[in-house]
């Protein structure tokens, strides 16, 4: 089902601006949708007319199949949470609490309704303990929290967010993130704008290019950021992992389609296959800066020059300041793969019906090994914060659990839910070794 459409959209300012020109846009239902441009593009523009906030001038809009100027607008600004990109301009209220209520008091809810909903999302953003906080008072993305979290509370089946991660740190930027898979993993249909093609590569399952108005090009991200004179001609930037690889294939090092993860691009690199090699020193004794010859014998690598005393080979490849120093390289080089165990949680850890059996989670972590965590989802990190455990990956959790058992290394992943099956689901895909566990 196509969740929002416009159809041939014009609009232009009173001071003669055209700020949309013939725009086709589609995001259908569950999808996440990046709208990527320069700034005078269009993007907030189209935005403001998917929510109402602006009506055609010529075109249409249709929201689940519905003409925009045909539908109850309470109706549409509902169903289509819109998201500004200046947070000050949303949030009004003196509490924080208050600002959220707003939006489910408008849907003309009780009080026990409008509380309810409240308490729920000040829970599930970790907001609780600014409730009562001026939001004028907050940080930037603070307020970027409160203004998502009081229109999560109108429960819309679509999010539109101009430019979400704007202003923010990294670790806002990940919070954020995360707060948006996690609803789009609730089925919850979400368009972002913004000019930064890495979130846009890495975020999106589709991305519409605006430039001075019009549609440039939409398509899915492998599509898009392949074409190197369409991203230029548009005026934005190459995702640096592109950027890596198209340096990287110059030198012969990797091949294959263009990557948008770290994943695939590990997976474009020219393997170098190493089988039981050991590197074996003679003994010898040696002074500062001699030079020692390096043969292979045997399937053994051999440096052979006087008696003892050798505890590193100094290798050079011929360029002043290019040696690698090798030290303690007795041993076999032998790959290992680790394993993904995937902890389903609870939806609700604290203050609702289902709760996380502590014991049960305290009894397998004792007896499996783990080397690394991750957590996806609210409910997941307040049950690592319990537990007081270290938590290595909040955010591109999957992505960087995968990476981690590719070195090797033991990882346990805590999701709830439909984000455990998704985590499942894109492991086995790459045929990483993986089991669940239920708490």
């Amino acid at each position: 089902m196509i969740a929002i459409q416009t159809i041939g959209l014009e609009y232009v300012y009173a001071d003669g601006t055209e700020a949309l020109s013939g725009v086709n846009f589609e995001a259908r239902a569950g999808e996440k949708v990046a709208v990527l441009g320069p700034n005078g593009s269009g993007k907030t523009t189209l935005f403001y007319h998917v929510n109402g906030l602006i009506m055609p001038a010529k075109g249409e809009v249709r929201v689940f199949g519905e003409n925009i100027k045909k539908t109850d607008i309470d109706e549409i600004r509902r169903r289509i949470g819109l998201v500004f990109q200046e947070s000050d301009n949303q949030l009004f209220a003196p509490s924080v609490f208050e600002d959220i209520a707003f939006g489910p008091r408008n849907l003309r809810l009780s009080p026990d309704e409008v509380k309810e909903r409240v308490s729920y999302v000040l829970h599930r953003f970790d907001i609780e303990a600014i409730g009562k906080k001026n939001p004028a008072n907050l940080s930037a993305g603070q307020k970027k929290r409160v203004a998502i979290a009081g229109v999560v509370a109108m429960e819309p089946d679509v999010l539109v967010l101009d430019e979400p991660t704007s202003g923010m740190d990294a670790g806002g930027i990940n919070d954020t993130l995360g707060i948006l898979e996690e609803l789009n993993n609730e089925g919850k249909t979400i368009i972002i704008s913004t000019h930064d093609s890495d979130l846009a590569a890495s975020w999106a399952d589709r991305i519409y290019i605006l430039n001075k108005g019009k549609v440039f090009r939409s398509g899915v991200p492998k599509h898009i950021f392949s074409d190197e004179k369409l991203i230029s001609e548009a005026g934005l930037r190459q995702p640096v992992i592109v950027q890596t690889y198209r340096e990287f294939r110059a030198r012969g090092i990797s091949k294959g389609e263009v990557p948008l993860s770290v994943l695939d691009f590990m997976e474009s690199m020219e393997s170098v296959k190493v089988l039981n090699i050991r590197c074996a020193i003679a003994g010898c004794n040696l002074k500062t800066g001699d030079k020692v010859s390096l043969e292979i014998k045997d399937g053994m690598l051999v440096a052979d020059k006087g008696s003892d005393g050798v505890t590193g080979i100094a290798m050079f490849n011929g360029n002043k300041g290019e040696d690698i120093a090798v030290k303690d390289v007795v041993g076999n080089l032998q790959h290992h793969e680790g394993k993904i165990t995937v902890i389903r949680v609870p939806a609700v850890i604290e203050g609702g019906s289902r709760v996380a059996d502590m014991e049960k989670v305290y009894g397998f972590l004792d007896k499996n090994k783990k080397q690394k965590i991750g957590a996806m989802g609210t409910s997941a990190k307040a049950l690592i914060n319990k537990m007081e455990l270290k938590c290595d990956f909040e955010f591109d959790v999957i992505q960087s659990a995968m990476l981690a058992a590719l070195r090797g290394l033991d990882v346990m992943v805590f999701a709830s839910g439909g984000m455990a099956d998704r985590v499942v689901e894109k492991v086995k895909v790459r045929k990483i070794n993986c089991q669940g566990f239920n708490i």
